[in-house]
């Protein structure tokens, strides 16, 4: 079990060593970013998720990373992932410490995704935008490390009764397969 716990001694200083890849191709893809937000509950490290409301434009309903498009005042991807977290779950800038990059995702919708992973307090207070979020839950990064469920595209992980799939399945199973290898897992 000790070599598949991840907790926030044994994943900080991997995380702020990462040196991203840049999978999509420059240009290409409608720029966005996500904050993945992890916290230590119980000595092991999880992230927020939240479930998109329904009636939106891109990707209604479905389970994502705090996030979204690059807005044209932004003067970085990371100040979009800020920005959309605060936004969409009142996570402040304040109470999270950046730690880096994660490697950049294109999805099959046209978005070039760049996640940032930071650290957070357990007790963050979140309060999500009903507009936008119609919940906010905890999972363990544990979780993915077991075998995802379904078949193609829907193939993903089952977590708190809501079904994680596509771009943030890819993006958190990244997250734990980074995580393990600079940790020598």
């Amino acid at each position: 079990m000790s070599e598949t716990l991840f907790t926030e001694a044994t994943l900080r200083e991997p995380l702020r060593a990462h040196r991203k890849r840049r999978v999509s191709p420059l240009g290409l893809g409608k720029a966005s970013a996500v904050l993945v937000p992890l916290f230590e509950r119980e000595g092991e490290a999880h992230t927020w998720l939240v479930r998109r409301a329904q009636g939106l434009r891109d990707h209604s309903g479905q389970v994502a990373f705090p996030g979204g498009k690059r807005d044209a005042g932004d003067d970085s991807l990371l100040t979009t992932a800020l920005r959309e977290a605060e936004e969409e779950i009142a996570l402040a800038r304040g109470e999270v410490d950046v730690l880096g990059a994660l490697d950049d995702y294109f999805t099959i919708t046209g978005y070039a995704i760049t996640p940032y992973v930071a650290w957070t307090r357990v007790d963050v207070p979140l309060a999500p935008n009903a507009a936008e979020v119609t919940r906010v839950f905890a999972a363990p990064l544990r979780a993915f490390l077991e075998e995802p469920e379904g078949s193609f595209p829907r193939v993903g992980w089952r977590i708190d009764g809501e079904f994680v799939w596509g771009a943030t399945a890819a993006i958190a199973k990244d997250l734990v397969a980074i995580a393990r290898e600079l940790r020598g897992a």
